[in-house]
């Protein structure tokens, strides 16, 4: 069988909600590449269409899937584009009626009613569609009399191939500025899925972690050297560091491998200590994510951080004296927020003063503890095109209107990233040519962010 594997369209403009030119970056489908290598593993054709990378528009992407005639398609829908979902899917049945359609991702998986009637699509997949899709592309009709197929959890991560890489390419896709030391091609991988704490913002929240085997990606990351000739390695987990003892292990593999690789993550301020941190730096790690939120305790309980505003702060102290590079999230628009209590936040974020802020705006995503609570809080859209976490999709009580908090969420940008100290810092930190390029790009995000 031929199978095509579809992102639909998206544009960076759309995506930031701002024009932050090319600084945005692009990130491989490593969902999509799972379930390629899985339908390869039984013997089917599979073509990736990556329409964000390839810069392709709807029209643009029909005529890929006419190229390539396929017996089936996938498509992997977000909620900011599950109007590109619709457009695309109908406009495949429009094309060629033949071609059997299966939609998948976290909005699905959220919405799955909703999807189906919009798509008209044969099946809509919801949880982590690897336990079903080669089965179901080999009998497929009768997972279409379902129509809605629950896939659940891959329980044994080991048991997945490892992503189909070479249906893409990898120069291709660049990260963010601040995501990468040596290459903008910084290789992407996940050791884990879902995450054990209940913040009410996050789609993953609550879900189940499972982790593969320190063996497991070890032997990954040495595929990627030797095939892709990786230097740099940017772990996508939402948590990494939740089992601190696979952590343990794990570092302690890279350094008597001798992987020799970079690489950063993401974490939780909570579940890193001085050792910990040490033995990751050993390990080659130089930068690490943490969600920081809210420099406003009664913000952080709203939405069950599950931490003490005093306990970040040490925290990040902790993290910056071991010479990790802190890439601080903050948001703005919190349930039961107002302009003075953001204020709050946007100090908090000068006084940690990590190497990096994010500052983005509450998103009530389908599928999330906020979604369903949210009029109590505040008043929220339906309009899900900007429902990407750039744009004031949710404005809590004690906001006017959405403009107030568009001028708040600009002026954190502004108020962090042009401080004398913190240009001066940077501009004394540059070491090689790399960073330069890396530093001109995050000054064209900041600056297409505050206007």
């Amino acid at each position: 069988m031929k199978i095509a594997l579809i992102f639909p369209p998206l544009v960076l403009k759309h995506r930031y909600a701002h024009n932050v030119g090319d600084a945005g970056g692009n990130l491989p489908p490593l969902g999509l590449l799972h379930l390629a290598a899985i339908l390869e593993k039984h013997h089917h054709e599979v073509k990736i269409i990556d329409a964000p990378v390839e810069n392709l528009d709807l029209e643009q992407v029909l005529v890929q899937i006419a190229l390539f005639a396929p017996d089936f398609v996938g498509v992997s829908a977000i909620t900011s584009l599950a109007e590109k979902t619709k457009l695309l899917c109908l406009g495949i049945r429009e094309q060629n009626p033949q071609i059997k359609i299966f939609v998948g991702g976290p909005h699905p998986t959220a919405m799955p009613q909703q999807v189906l009637e919009d798509t008209k699509a044969d099946i809509v997949i919801t949880g982590e569609a690897e336990t079903v899709i080669a089965d179901m592309v080999e009998n497929f009709d009768q997972y279409a009399q379902k129509k809605i197929v629950n896939a659940g959890k891959v329980e044994n991560l080991d048991q997945l191939p490892y992503p189909a890489r070479h249906l893409i390419d990898l120069n291709k896709y660049t990260a963010l500025p601040n995501n990468y030391k040596l290459t903008p091609n910084s290789i992407h991988v996940i050791t884990s899925r879902g995450c054990p704490y209940p913040c009410t913002f996050c789609f993953d929240a609550k879900t189940g972690f499972r982790q593969r085997s320190v063996a497991n990606v070890i032997q990954e990351l040495k595929e990627l050297k030797n095939n892709y000739k990786a230097v740099e390695i940017s772990f996508w987990d939402d948590t990494f560091t939740v089992k601190r003892s696979w952590m343990m292990a794990f570092c302690e593999a890279m350094v008597q491998e001798k992987m020799k690789l970079k690489w950063g993550c993401y974490s939780r301020l909570n579940l890193v200590d001085a050792e910990l941190l040490k033995k990751m730096k050993q390990a080659g790690c130089w930068t690490i994510f943490f969600g920081i939120e809210s420099g406003n305790q009664e913000l952080l309980d709203n939405i069950k951080k599950l931490m003490t505003v005093e306990q970040m702060r040490e925290k990040v102290r902790l993290v910056q004296s071991i010479g990790i590079e802190i890439r601080g999230s903050f948001m703005l628009g919190i349930p039961g927020e107002t302009p003075a209590k953001a204020e709050e936040t946007i100090k908090f974020a000068i006084e940690l003063d990590p190497d990096y802020a994010q500052f983005s705006l509450v998103t009530p995503y389908p599928g999330t503890a906020l979604h369903k609570e949210f009029p109590k809080w505040g008043t929220m859209t339906e309009e899900y095109n900007d429902f990407h976490g750039w744009s004031p999709v949710f404005i809590p009580h004690g906001y006017k209107d959405a403009v107030e908090l568009k001028t708040m969420h600009k002026q954190a940008f502004k108020r962090f990233y042009m401080r004398p100290k913190y240009v001066f810092k940077k501009v004394m930190g540059i070491r090689t040519f790399t960073d330069v390029e890396r530093y001109w790009k995050g000054l064209r995000f900041v600056l297409g962010m505050s206007r």
